[in-house]
């Protein structure tokens, strides 16, 4: 369901005004169902906590909250600022919020836009990078122009406005279609931003522009991987290797780098915990490919017991509670099969070879707070760590992630009909500052 504008008022005055927030009416809240009883039943409240709507098919989670809208690409034509203009989930209120967009100045004509997020959700902004023409106007030519805009996310104001122009005289902006913009928690990513005329895009291939005054706070000669607390690029220092990666904080602090990096898989956070994946190959070991993980917080590889890898390459992860969740099942490691290992006491909370993992049949493994859900063969099947025997044969709803007092919750993925995808994504209340359940 998609989430209805506000009041009629407030919508006029924003057309007037283009430059204020506006609540959009969240998906309803209704009351969950009783919690399923399991080893964290302990957690249940007596009153049901308040669950919302389905969320949009693009959403996504950045800086403690959920969104839709702000694709990372360019959006052409003359509708673009309300075509990308985000749908911010305010987690205080349990409603949208439809951040302030800009007025497309007098004698010009809006081309296109992109936007991203940036800072926390107290702190939060959205960055437009928009596109107008000035048309002809003899002798006069047609003026292109590239407009940065910041706004708060929930009052409306604007932070700031610059123009955006190239950092040197032998640069011109690159074609919009090349460009990229990305949340970070220190600013947006700007990627691919400038061409000399002789390529697509030109060093600095990454410009990172405060939210606050639209500044250029680093830049970087190569495009970016971006997540919210890092930033990766292909970097060896032995050329001409092209294996190799510098992981950077979105302040511009280089943290890590190794040339046998073959690539920087993702970000996995959850509350204090923030790890880096990565995979590498080292010529001299065998297998030649293993999986590591790199704390941002602690500015090195963390150690999963006598080692700081994973044999094998394709392996997935996921980070909940403090717990790091590895699934190999699918990886070239002949050996191992799945596991979770505690990042507090430094073990494993379980651990399963390849041989067992290939008892179960496995098609989908996820993890999320000690609850570790197993589909395969058309089975399903729950484990409550610290048990290891199922404590339920299915489940109709999996808590996947937590943002701000909610946690974002699956539904409808052991249906016949989803084939193993999510019929909707809803998000429930936190009570007790804990996910309430139903856990299955």
């Amino acid at each position: 369901m998609r989430a209805t504008w506000g009041p009629a008022v407030a919508a006029v005055a924003c057309l007037v005004l283009a430059s204020c927030s506006e609540t959009v009416s969240a998906p309803p809240l209704t009351p969950t169902a009783p919690t399923s009883a399991s080893k964290t039943s302990t957690r249940a409240a007596a009153v049901p906590a308040p669950i919302t709507g389905p969320l949009e098919k693009d959403w996504k989670s950045y800086g403690g909250t959920a969104y839709f809208g702000c694709p990372q690409t360019f959006s052409a034509g003359k509708s673009a600022l309300e075509d990308i203009r985000p749908k911010i989930f305010d987690p205080k209120t349990g409603q949208y919020v439809a951040p302030a967009i800009p007025a497309v100045p007098a004698g010009e004509n809006l081309t296109g836009a992109l936007c991203a997020l940036t800072g926390s959700a107290d702190d939060m902004k959205v960055v437009y990078v928009v596109t107008t023409v000035k048309p002809a106007q003899p002798p006069a030519p047609e003026i292109s122009t590239a407009t940065a805009y910041s706004y708060y996310w929930t009052t409306g104001r604007q932070v700031a406005v610059k123009e955006l122009r190239p950092p040197s005289p032998d640069l011109k902006l690159a074609a919009p279609r090349e460009w990229g913009l990305a949340s970070t928690a220190s600013g947006v990513a700007w990627v691919n931003a400038f061409t000399d005329g002789h390529a697509a895009a030109s060093p600095p291939r990454t410009v990172v522009l405060s939210g606050t005054d639209l500044s250029t706070i680093w830049n970087d000669p190569q495009p970016a991987q971006v997540w919210q607390d890092v930033l990766a690029f292909q970097r060896n220092t032995e050329p001409p290797k092209t294996s190799g990666a510098e992981l950077r904080r979105p302040s511009g602090e280089a943290i890590y780098q190794d040339n046998d990096v073959q690539s920087v898989d993702a970000e996995l956070t959850d509350g204090p915990n923030k790890l880096v994946k990565l995979t590498h190959r080292d010529p001299h070991s065998s297998p030649a490919v293993s999986t590591m993980f790199y704390d941002l917080d602690a500015k090195s590889l963390i150690r999963i017991g006598d080692s700081d890898r994973i044999a094998g390459g394709g392996l997935t992860a996921a980070l909940s509670d403090g717990k790091l969740f590895v699934d190999g099942h699918n990886s070239d490691n002949p050996s191992f099969g799945f596991g979770v290992w505690n990042l507090r006491s430094q073990q494993w909370d379980l651990l399963k070879n390849r041989d067992d993992a290939n008892k179960l049949s496995i098609s989908k493994l996820a993890f999320f707070e000690d609850h570790l859900y197993i589909a395969g063969g058309g089975t399903f099947s729950v484990i409550a760590l610290p048990r290891t025997d199922p404590v339920a044969s299915s489940w109709s709803i999996r808590p996947f992630e937590r943002i701000s007092g909610w946690t974002l919750v699956c539904r409808g993925e052991t249906a016949p009909s989803s084939n193993g995808e999510c019929k909707e994504i809803v998000m429930v209340q936190d009570q007790d500052g804990h996910y309430p359940g139903p856990w299955f």
